[in-house]
């Protein structure tokens, strides 16, 4: 049997708990990861960003701006572009290693679990084709 130390913990505040939080609700968003992991390789344009991820100049722009709003990434006017860049190449270098180890972990875990909680079967099998009969409709509130 393990006992457990009821030492106090001693890591970071709860201030900076509170800050990584926010860092992460607003990285939790594909398009902007994906803009993060550009912006880590170097300094792009909203042109430049937008025709790499194949997003519109409208949604990337919105991106940058929450992301520059929250420090994660900043503007530089070269000339008549504006170049963003990361804050900090420590960002783009966590969200490569949060990644990796995702990626890793996905690779060796067992098939995904179906509804009824056994393995999903192949696309083309008649099971994933069939409507579940016993599911009950979710009521729509309006």
């Amino acid at each position: 049997m393990t006992v457990r130390s009821r030492a106090r913990y001693l890591g970071p505040g709860r201030e900076g708990f509170e800050l990584e939080a926010d860092l992460i609700r607003v990285l939790a968003n594909p398009k902007r990861l994906m803009i993060v992991d550009l912006l880590g390789r170097g300094p792009s344009t909203v042109t430049e960003i937008a025709e790499s991820l194949r997003l519109s100049l409208q949604n990337t722009s919105q991106h940058l701006r929450v992301m520059k709003d929250r420090g994660i990434v900043r503007a530089h006017r070269d000339g008549r572009e504006v170049r963003y860049a990361v804050t900090s190449p420590v960002i783009s270098e966590s969200c490569r290693l949060v990644r990796e180890a995702l990626l890793a972990g996905a690779r060796t875990r067992a098939p995904p679990l179906g509804w009824e909680g056994r393995p999903a079967r192949e696309e083309g099998s008649r099971r994933a084709t069939e409507p579940n009969r016993g599911a009950r409709a979710i009521p729509v509130m309006g």
